[in-house]
């Protein structure tokens, strides 16, 4: 029973504690989420929440503490280690027959044309949009939340830095107890300390302190008061060479932008994954397309070889209706199920790929009809749900979109400031070849000790004290801190230099890709207008009898690679947008997935 008491009393104890510790965890999330706010408002425009996501304050388990964590095995399964003999392997494939029969048998193959009916197509309740992909990413991503908590943790080191430019206050209190041995009786005592203090930094350098202290000693041998008294002193220290003026803010200002190249690389960051989730969702688009195109080839090229075989029964002869046009529309029939089977593996690889991109559970499962189609983001685009998607007039003025990019990438931005950060510091390291020269002045009052009241300071006891220092020391560190301070500048110089030749580099190449695509995107679609026709009129003479089985084939064959290209070239021109938008700074999607135009180049 007792044991039971103590488990409960320290479960109660440890909830305490846990309640206490998220509730001021619950205060830092508050101070870090203002702080960020108030510099995205700053630096782009708008805020957007970013939450350190949940927490977990548990206890750690057993595991934790032990030296070898997760022993790990070398036995194999047996399932794993017994191999199929050759032989078995051997006989499971069947080698072909060195000549054709003159009777064309069924393929032993299950048609793929009737796989998807048997197959499930749509495993969501609701479709996959471009969107919800976004939205989606921007909430379980594994990278994204990291990204999110480098934010945090940045804006976390500001909030400490602010705290310390404000008053210290500072409380101690001390209890002692004494016991001194004699020869005969042992005398003991009691002594309470309390002290209270406060100290503020000092905007350029110095640092102002006030503190008072009150002791009680009592003799609890004969049960009176030996000493009461109480001291209270005001001290200022203020540097006039090494340490003052702007230096003495340097961690203060450092982390300040800090802040603002956080929020800069987090924006960043979030806007190239959307650009990586737009291009996967398009390469998942035409995997599906790839995969539909498969289905009605696999019907195709099952309605030839009905065809071709009834034609050969029918009036077989060297031209139509012929063994070799039967087998090979047997053979094409075969290469076609074949291939579905291929592109559905790929389509299954693609969105389990896409799945780990978005942050997505594996397990959960995506089928065709789960997602957009290329024809439903059209038309999207064309009712203004996708605007990001259209171009912009800007991509077809290259001057305009390298000004833009120049100025906006947030990128460059911070390169372009982290100069100045190398000069600030050229400055920080010549002021700490300065000598010390400091001033400390001192004011102090304190009781009469012949009167034991703690509060009874008496102004004829007041005592100053004034002192200045000067301190000449080796500055060999800080000379090579100043050399190496001059070289840090070079570097910030040339990186900047860099990154902007590449942000012009990008942008040029973002506005060539996009006229490339368009050009490319005209030029599909006239290929399948001619492939279309070739196409169906080769179907034409088939069914008259007046063309061979191979020129079906062949037609039929461009016909779906034409259309592949062409859904290729869709999707290229859009992600070539995306593109120009993320090279000049210009893409405007919020949390929800949700895009806007952008003034900038849309104007």
């Amino acid at each position: 029973m007792r044991e039971w008491k103590v488990a409960g009393l320290r479960s109660a104890g440890l909830w305490v504690v846990l309640c206490g510790c998220s509730q001021l965890v619950g205060y830092t999330d508050q101070d870090v989420a203002r702080a960020i706010a108030a510099r995205q408002r700053q630096v782009l425009d708008y805020s957007a929440p970013v939450p350190p996501g949940p927490d977990s304050p548990s206890e750690p388990a057993e595991s934790a503490y032990r030296y070898d964590p997760s022993p790990s095995t070398t036995e194999i399964p047996p399932d794993f280690d017994a191999a199929q003999p050759r032989d078995e392997a051997r006989a499971a494939v069947q080698p072909p027959a060195s000549e054709p029969s003159a009777a064309v048998s069924q393929p032993t193959t299950t048609p793929a044309a009737s796989a998807p009916a048997s197959r499930p197509r749509k495993f969501q309740e609701r479709t996959l949009t471009l969107t919800q992909a976004f939205a989606y990413a921007q909430r379980y991503r594994r990278e994204y939340q990291t990204a999110r908590e480098d934010l945090y943790l940045a804006a976390l080191a500001l909030t400490l830095e602010r705290h310390l430019w404000t008053p210290q206050f500072a409380a101690d209190l001390r209890h002692v107890y004494g016991n001194f041995g004699e020869l005969t009786d042992f005398d003991q005592a009691m002594r309470f300390m309390a002290d209270l203090s406060v100290t503020q930094r000092l905007p350029y350098g110095g640092e102002f302190a006030a503190r008072a202290v009150s002791t009680l000693i009592r003799d609890i041998g004969i049960g009176v008061t030996a000493s009461e008294g109480s001291q209270a002193v005001l001290e200022l220290t203020v540097p006039f060479l090494r340490g003052a003026g702007h230096v003495a803010r340097e961690d203060l200002i450092q982390l300040e932008r800090d802040l603002t190249y956080a929020v800069r690389d987090f924006e960043r960051f979030r806007r190239r994954q959307l650009v990586d989730v737009a291009s996967a969702y398009f390469g998942l688009l035409r995997n599906k397309q790839s995969v539909i195109d498969a289905g009605q080839s696999v019907e195709r090229a099952e309605s030839d070889f009905e065809r071709a075989r009834a034609l050969e029964q029918a009036a077989p002869s060297e031209d139509i209706g012929s063994p070799l046009d039967t087998r090979r529309a047997q053979q094409r029939l075969l290469s076609e199920q074949a291939r579905a089977e291929q592109l559905r593996e790929s389509f299954r690889v693609a969105t389990d790929r896409f799945k780990l991109l978005i942050g997505m559970p594996v397990d959960e499962r995506v089928g065709l009809d789960d997602l957009e189609s290329i024809e439903d983001i059209e038309r999207q685009t064309e009712r203004g749900a996708y605007p990001l998607l259209r171009r912009p007039p800007a991509a077809l003025d290259e001057p305009r979109a390298l000004l833009v990019g120049t100025q906006r990438r947030l990128d460059l931005l911070n390169r372009r400031d982290q100069i100045e950060d190398a000069k600030r510091g050229v400055a920080v390291a010549r002021n700490a070849l300065l000598p010390n020269l400091d001033w400390n002045g001192s004011l102090t009052f304190d009781t009469d000790p012949q009167h034991l009241k703690l509060g009874a300071f008496e102004v004829a006891r007041a005592a100053w004290r004034s002192e200045l220092i000067l301190s000449m020391n080796d500055r060999f560190r800080e000379k090579n801190q100043y050399r190496a301070s001059l070289i840090d500048v070079r570097r910030a110089q040339r990186a900047y230099t860099d990154l902007s030749e590449q942000v012009r580099v990008e942008v040029r190449q973002a506005v060539n890709q996009i006229r490339l695509q368009e050009r490319v995107l005209q030029i599909q679609r006239e290929n399948v207008n001619v492939a279309a026709f070739r196409a169906e009129y080769s179907r034409t003479l088939f069914r008259e009898g007046d063309l061979g089985n191979r020129d079906l084939v062949e037609a039929e064959d461009e016909l779906i690679r034409a259309l592949n290209d062409l859904n290729e070239a869709k999707t290229a021109s859009w992600s070539a947008v995306l593109d120009f938008r993320l090279a000049t700074e210009t893409l405007r999607i919020d949390e929800n997935g949700v895009q806007s135009p952008d003034a900038a180049v849309d104007e």
